[in-house]
């Protein structure tokens, strides 16, 4: 065990690293694509080696950040808990985040002012099909599709990136078969090396986010569960820190309006949409295939701008924070900043509903 903690303490000491780096190559350049616009007002924006960076990526590239008066600093991030440190920093305006939005606003003071994408597909635990978690199928009737019970996953190692949906995934799952976290062992490490760990042995469990969870399923490890057979719906959301609310108002209206832009084309498109995505993994350093890719913007669809308008904004992130708090991942007294940190009049400006 101790040999995980020390891995453990590396990774997120490589996560910090990463974070304190404003651009990278593997980021889209910022104002890529565009033409003019030096006057324009700068927008600094958080980016992610995930799916739901890829509006981002397509704003830049297609130059709809100066068609819409701003223009794009990207500022990269190895994932949301980094995020989450730097937003206490004021490095970032406006980023994309799911699980990690709790923390976002119940602690950070951010807002949440627009759902934009689906992000429970391919949220996975997995194990070898050998593992005894895998001939145990339907111990709770009420989730006849996740795989294991008390006595198989108790004193389970699981490997995950802690503080993000995944973790969220692995809660509910100990949840629905009578566990809590105190019943088995979560070692944090970045997707990659999570799976590494189920492939080696060193780990029971590998809590997955896309691509890397496409590619373990795509190598025969079982699905045990996931946010869709545990019922548990999740949006990607347009995070912004409380500075920008306050002060940014007209470029946070124009940069929703780009924003669903890019989804409105993406899901218009998917061929294009699991081409970008695969490039935009591999220049990120994740192992993937277009046909994984392909897969995921079929199972994570991004919001339109008509589906926007049926949303609840928040709901999702209210949830994830009520599940926090039963869990001990967030003290109660911090509960009620979630709600008062959402905001739907932006989304409304926007897009004119």
């Amino acid at each position: 065990m101790k040999r995980w903690i020390a891995l453990a303490l590396v990774l997120v000491m490589a996560f910090s690293l990463v974070a304190c780096g404003s651009t990278s190559s593997s980021q889209p350049a910022a104002g890529s694509g565009e033409t003019g616009g030096e006057d324009l007002p700068v927008l600094k924006v958080a980016v992610m080696p995930f799916l739901n960076t890829l509006p981002i990526v397509y704003m830049i590239e297609n130059g709809l950040d100066v068609a819409n008066g701003f223009k794009i600093e990207t500022v990269y991030f190895a994932n949301g808990t980094a995020m989450n440190e730097a937003l206490a920093a004021d490095q970032w305006e406006v980023g994309t985040l799911s699980a990690a939005a709790v923390n976002s606003l119940a602690i950070y003071g951010a807002y949440c002012i627009a759902d934009i994408g689906h992000s429970e597909g391919g949220l996975y635990t997995l194990c070898k099909s050998d593992s005894p978690i895998a001939a145990v199928k339907g111990a709770n009737p009420s989730y006849p599709d996740v795989y294991g019970d008390a006595d198989s996953l108790r004193g389970a190692v699981i490997a995950t990136q802690t503080g993000t949906i995944s973790h969220l995934n692995v809660n509910k799952w100990l949840e629905v078969l009578g566990l809590t976290p105190d019943d088995v062992e979560l070692v944090s490490m970045d997707f990659p090396s999570a799976y590494q760990a189920l492939k080696t042995g060193n780990c029971s469990v590998a809590a997955l986010n896309p691509p890397t969870s496409y590619t373990a399923e795509s190598e025969g490890y079982v699905v045990t569960s996931s946010l869709t057979s545990l019922g548990v719906p999740q949006y990607d959301s347009i995070i912004v820190s409380n500075k920008a609310f306050s002060e940014r108002r007209d470029v946070l209206v124009n940069y929703v309006k780009a924003f669903f832009q890019a989804c409105d084309a993406l899901q218009a498109d998917p061929d294009m949409a699991a081409q970008m995505l695969y490039d935009w993994y591999t220049e990120n350093g994740s192992e993937t295939t277009l046909e994984a890719c392909a897969t995921e913007v079929e199972t994570r669809p991004f919001v339109t701008s008509e589906e926007a308008k049926t949303v609840t904004i928040g709901e999702s992130v209210e949830v994830t924070g009520e599940f926090w708090v039963s869990q001990g991942l967030l003290e109660e007294s911090k509960y009620p900043e979630i709600a008062t940190h959402v905001d739907d009049t932006i989304v409304k400006e926007a897009l004119g509903f």
